[in-house]
């Protein structure tokens, strides 16, 4: 009975490693599929006779190896669009840094199957058309960054699902249409400067500063009877808005009419 026991155990061990090998091939077969049918300037050591955890220049795998969970492969002259179902199949993806190259092309569809994907970073390229209309598709992503494209278009309401955000940058495109609430407690920057956005900036990011807006048609007026504060050096906070800025002036004034009618 317990050399069966550890037959069994062995064979599923055997089964389980095989598995996680057939994985990392694969995911080897869709980074070399990406590579090979992209032009870029700077060499790699990616190829079919080395194996893919051999120090794979810009991979990070998981702890036993079997996944990659990370590329990254900033400025090594990737020109074109990206080709089709190469690295959506690396379905274990978390991180992505494809920034500062020359990529063009809209946002690969297919990235809806990188289910994982927690940080993006696609700055400083040649994108171009809408953004993804789902974002919903990334639950998990914390730090987002499409700066410095030519994305168009209107920011997705699905945005405001992003409850692990907490960096989006959507700097310097030619994105458009009025900015939709994001209702998210997680959000700590936010960057929409630069663009041909409209309308106001929604009461759930008030709290950012005007900076994050400039360069748009973008009004505060949503701003003008709201409550601000500010702290006090010596102190409490002091509560602030402009009806009280009008009230305090108009008292000024009032004294200083009395003060010359009775000579005081």
């Amino acid at each position: 009975m317990g050399a069966l026991y550890i037959f069994s155990w062995i064979y599923l061990l055997g089964l389980f490693l095989l598995q996680g090998n057939a994985t990392l091939l694969e995911d080897k077969q869709s980074l070399l599929d990406f590579i090979n049918n992209m032009r870029h300037s700077r060499s790699l050591n990616w190829n079919e006779t080395s194996p893919v955890c051999n120090n794979w220049t810009g991979l990070t795998y998981d702890a036993d190896g079997s996944r990659i969970i990370a590329v990254r492969l900033p400025g090594i002259g990737l020109t074109g669009p990206i080709p089709a179902n190469t690295i959506s199949r690396l379905s274990g993806l978390q991180i992505l840094s494809l920034r500062s190259n020359s990529i063009s092309g809209h946002f690969p569809s297919d990235f809806s199957n990188l289910r994982n994907l927690s940080f993006l970073y696609l700055q400083y390229n040649n994108f171009s058309g809408p953004l993804p209309v789902d974002f919903s598709f990334w639950k998990n992503l914390t730090i987002v960054n499409l700066s410095n494209n030519r994305f168009n278009g209107s920011i997705p309401s699905s945005v405001s699902n992003l409850t692990h955000l907490e960096a989006f940058n959507l700097a310097n495109n030619s994105l458009s249409g009025e900015i939709p609430d994001m209702n998210l407690p997680s959000l700590q920057q936010i960057n929409l400067s630069n663009n041909n956005l409209s309308g106001s900036v929604p009461r759930s990011l008030l709290r950012f500063p005007s900076s994050a807006f400039g360069g748009n048609n973008i009004s505060f007026e949503s701003t003008s009877n709201q409550t601000s504060s500010y702290v006090d050096p010596h102190g409490g906070p002091y509560l602030t808005s402009k009806k009280s800025g009008k009230l305090g002036e108009t008292a000024l004034l009032a004294i200083i009419i009395m003060v010359c009618v009775l000579g005081i």
